[in-house]
């Protein structure tokens, strides 16, 4: 009855449209007056919550990826894209897949993805004709590769709340990542031939070994991140710091595209992505000491081992489950919420962590770009001066590309552990 009565309340303050850390918040003040507990546990459980060594990868990340988007990494990264892929039919289409992914290994921020390449692609496609709705709805589904390619923020949000390894978490979203990049450069080149949309020319030896070697030093930074996390020389919060002093030598002292002055406008934005984050994360951790002082885990554990013993059927129920709520709720938010209810119910059909953990994070990228919620659409649309409604005519082929990924993801465990696994 609890756990009802919680979800309930915590739903229909989201969908009245209260920000989803008040709506946590306040549903969790409300539970303490209702069950006669002391508000100081509130904030003894917020702090708590934000009070993790690993989690200050988080903040670190997030200065890395925004000191590469004011450096002009992005304009470094599309020119190699391009040099590499333009010269295809429909090329600016997959130069905009293959330059989202590049910047998926410096960013991590699905949302400063999005606007990163799409303030760059969106008009260029434009230009060389290609119609508005088709170039915002790849972007949004693109976007969505900086949540699965490392370094992830969202695989370090959900280390931290589901107690799995971040950097097993990092390194197994890559081949997820990259098939999904692989189903949308198809589908975005098969329709972009299809409706006539042109080639660029193919990229000279001279132009090629330029793009290269500017974004040579960028592209260095995924190797010292996931390089040093697996050589054991450093932690993942150690490796985000270094990836933070990396990327500010090239911004400031290499690219010379940040001065001094800037930094204040740099920090600050910082502060606009992380804050939010951290404290979503914070009223999160008093709502699992909630679920696990109600022992509503142990509701959801009888609920769905009535409903299949199957693993395999689990994880389809959860799939479909989540693609719905991916839809209306933030996807940090969902991970928070359901994760502390969910580990044990995974833990009980014998399913590998990390391989659910990984299609949960999948799940919620096919929720990001689905209306009406559909952030890193909406970024797109506003981008390329539309409204959501007329990117959503071009979405189709696209969202059945990423969840034919999912279900590759969900068939073959492989694909979340092996590369962790050969890591170790």
């Amino acid at each position: 009855m609890t756990a009802t009565i919680l979800l309930i309340t915590l739903l229909a303050l989201i969908m009245l449209n209260i920000p989803v850390a008040f709506a946590i918040g306040v549903t969790c003040v409300g539970y303490l007056f209702v069950s006669d507990i002391s508000l100081a546990i509130l904030g003894q459980r917020a702090t708590q919550g934000i009070y993790s060594y690993p989690f200050l990868a988080l903040p670190m990340f997030v200065f890395a990826g925004v000191l590469m988007e004011f450096g002009g990494i992005t304009r470094r990264l599309m020119r190699l894209a391009n040099a590499l892929i333009g010269h295809i039919a429909g090329g600016l289409a997959a130069v905009m897949v293959l330059g989202n992914a590049l910047f998926g290994t410096l960013c991590g921020s699905a949302i400063g993805g999005t606007a990163a390449v799409g303030s760059i692609m969106i008009p260029a496609m434009k230009e060389k004709k290609y119609s508005a709705s088709f170039s915002a709805s790849l972007q949004g589904c693109c976007g969505i590769l900086s949540s699965l390619i490392p370094p992830s923020l969202t695989m370090v949000i959900m280390g931290v709340t589901g107690n799995i390894s971040i950097a097993d978490l990092l390194i197994g979203g890559f081949l997820p990542g990259v098939i999904m990049a692989a189903m949308l450069g198809t589908v975005a080149v098969i329709i972009s031939k299809r409706r006539g949309y042109g080639r660029g020319e193919r990229a000279t030896a001279g132009e090629f070994g330029q793009a290269f070697l500017g974004a040579l030093p960028p592209m260095m930074l995924p190797v010292i991140i996931l390089g040093g996390i697996f050589s054991g020389i450093v932690t993942v919060t150690e490796a985000a710091v270094l990836a933070v002093v990396y990327a500010f030598i090239l911004a400031v002292f290499v690219y010379r595209e940040i001065r001094f002055v800037d930094l204040p406008a740099v920090c600050m934005k910082v502060l606009r992505i992380a804050v939010p984050i951290q404290l979503i994360v914070a009223v999160s951790a008093m709502f699992a000491w909630i679920v696990t002082t109600e022992q509503i885990t142990q509701d959801f554990v009888i609920l769905f081992t009535q409903m299949t013993q199957d693993p395999m059927m689990f994880l389809v129920l959860i799939s479909l489950f989540l693609l719905i709520l991916g839809t209306f709720m933030e996807s940090n938010a969902l991970i928070i919420i359901l994760i502390p209810i969910l580990m044990p119910v995974v833990a009980k059909y014998n399913i590998d962590p990390l391989h659910f953990a990984i299609i949960f994070v999948t799940n919620l990228c096919i929720g990001a770009v689905t209306p009406p919620l559909g952030v890193t659409l909406m970024t797109a649309a506003k981008i390329a001066g539309i409204r959501l409604s007329d990117a959503c005519r071009s979405l189709m082929p696209f969202l059945l590309a990423m969840i034919a990924t999912l279900v590759l993801v969900v068939l073959v465990p492989g694909i979340s552990t092996w590369l962790p696994a050969l890591m170790h």
